[in-house]
């Protein structure tokens, strides 16, 4: 879907009043700018409830911390990692998730950024070099 400038700017603009002065999403409030959107169906009502979504899932993404292990982390293990990126990163939601194909080590992603401490890329890594 193409969406005019217009309709990105007035996102933007409703991603603003979705935000707290705390500069967190409220949940309540998007889904109200939704709804309303939605019920009153302003021009171009479509291309800017597009756009909103994508700058909701990017702003939920930032605050999110996806921490994937090849066996189930301890709580030891979550307190170190936690105390690690809270300082750099306050207020991170944390998902924990196990992959047993990554043979040992972590991969951990906040937003944008990956950091892959993993057996099984480092694997990789070798195998490139080798062929």
């Amino acid at each position: 879907m193409k969406i005019t400038k217009e309709a990105q700017a007035q996102a933007r603009r409703l991603m603003r009043l979705c935000t707290g002065s705390d500069g967190r999403l409220q949940e309540d409030v998007v889904r109200r700018v939704a709804t309303t959107l939605c019920t009153e169906k302003p021009r171009n009502y479509l291309a800017i409830l597009h756009a909103l979504t994508e700058l909701v899932r990017l702003e939920v993404a930032r605050h999110t911390c996806t921490v994937t292990t090849a066996r189930p982390a301890a709580e030891s293990e979550k307190a170190a990692i936690r105390a690690k990126l809270d300082p750099r990163h306050p207020g991170l939601n944390y998902v924990w998730q196990t992959d047993p194909s990554l043979i040992a080590g972590m991969t951990v992603r906040v937003g944008d950024n990956v950091t892959d401490a993993s057996v099984r890329s480092r694997i990789e890594r070798l195998a490139k070099l080798i062929s």
